[in-house]
């Protein structure tokens, strides 16, 4: 499913409530007021309210940079996430012995099929949808 863009206005009133927190946050942590944040976050409220068609060009412009930051930090996550959380799972539950799909191959056995313990019933199941 296409991600639906932002309107002109929606991305001004972004961009400037984004400024205002930065500018907030300067303030409150560093004592700092951030005055280029301020008049960002002013320009971007008033030309949203006023004539959200000007910010036309910033806002594919943006659009464009954010798609290609999406694509590097999509695959950095994920492949962190892979290496760090779910290799090294993995490699324990291999070095213990584990095998919860129950792949390793038995030769003795008639079959490889288990019998279901479980039930379903009106009782089990009381409100599925």
């Amino acid at each position: 499913m296409a991600q639906q863009k932002l309107t002109d206005r929606t991305f001004g009133l972004a961009f400037a409530a984004i400024f205002s927190i930065f500018a907030t946050v300067g303030w409150l942590a560093f004592g700092v007021i951030v005055g280029w944040l301020l008049i960002g976050s002013g320009l971007f409220l008033a030309i949203a309210l006023i004539a959200p068609g000007a910010l036309l060009p910033f806002n594919r412009l943006w659009s464009i940079l954010a798609g290609r930051i999406h694509r590097v930090v999509n695959f950095t996550l994920l492949a962190s996430f892979f290496y760090l959380l779910i290799l090294p799972f993995g490699l324990i539950m291999r070095l213990f012995g584990r095998d919860p799909l129950k792949r390793t191959p038995v030769p003795k056995t008639a079959t490889y099929w288990h019998p279901v313990t479980r039930h379903t019933d009106e009782t089990t199941l009381p409100d599925m949808f």
